[in-house]
């Protein structure tokens, strides 16, 4: 298997395509919410519904509509006569082990045949990061690829871009490639965008996690004394790759 065919097997984003300056712990973007919801729908993740009596009840999402989000009924009568009361809910998830909460209003307690509920969209969500920056996931992986050299020794790294932000980006590349947290990659190349254009650039190793499919790595880097000109094009690539996300999401 090739790097690139088993790379979309190997890694989920870990973050997408919201970005800041700084580290915001709320999503606020209509087209982002609903992404993230439409992913809850996909992996059938389960949530936690809180009360107003703050009891907890497992659900899941089961369908994003145009007028809301449909919600699995509680099986415990209980709680079904709880939700209802309250209508104000509290919503709980963990994706990729990241929490996404947010609060919701009960809009309708019988679709789908009286075994669901359609709730509001959230005005936001929580969505507490570790890093400063918001990364991009890149789709179109192929077209962004990465060579690099660690300083001071003889190993190349090659592979493609998983995702990129302001402050730095991970790497897919071949597992036998011996590199470590704290090492320099220097000087690293990277192609973005259909142009192909290039950007030379440092990079500090600030981690590497194994896949559990066999072969393959991927390599947290963050960007080190960027020159100007290639900050200018990273953010520039970045900017214009989420608004043509933000067009498609809106045309869709």
């Amino acid at each position: 298997m090739s790097i690139f065919s088993g790379i979309k097997e190997l890694f989920e984003p870990q973050d997408d395509n919201d970005r800041s300056a700084e580290n915001p712990n709320f999503i606020i973007r209509p087209n982002r919410i609903k992404q993230i919801l439409e992913r809850f729908v996909e992996s059938q993740v389960q949530v936690i519904i809180r009360t107003g009596d703050d009891e907890e009840h497992s659900s899941r999402i089961l369908a994003i509509r145009r007028n809301g989000i449909v919600l699995d009924q509680l099986l415990a009568r209980t709680a079904h006569r709880n939700i209802i009361d309250d209508l104000t809910i509290q919503v709980e998830a963990k994706y990729h082990s990241i929490p996404f909460n947010f609060k919701s209003i009960i809009l309708d307690n019988k679709i789908n045949n009286n075994s669901g509920y359609l709730i509001s969209f959230p005005e936001k969500i929580y969505h507490p990061q570790k890093r400063d920056f918001f990364r991009l996931s890149l789709k179109e992986t192929e077209q962004h690829k990465f060579i690099g050299s660690a300083q001071y020794s003889e190993n190349t790294v090659t592979g493609y871009i998983y995702d990129i932000s302001f402050g730095g980006l991970s790497i897919a590349v071949n597992s036998n490639v011996y590199i470590k947290k704290g090492d320099i990659l220097a000087p690293a190349n990277l192609s973005l965008g259909k142009t192909s254009e290039r950007v030379d650039c440092d990079l500090t190793v600030c981690s590497v996690k194994k896949s559990t499919i066999e072969g393959f790595s991927r390599i947290g880097c963050q960007f080190l004394n960027l020159t100007s000109d290639n900050k200018k094009r990273i953010h520039q690539f970045i900017n214009e790759e989420e608004r043509r996300r933000a067009k498609t999401s809106k045309e869709n």
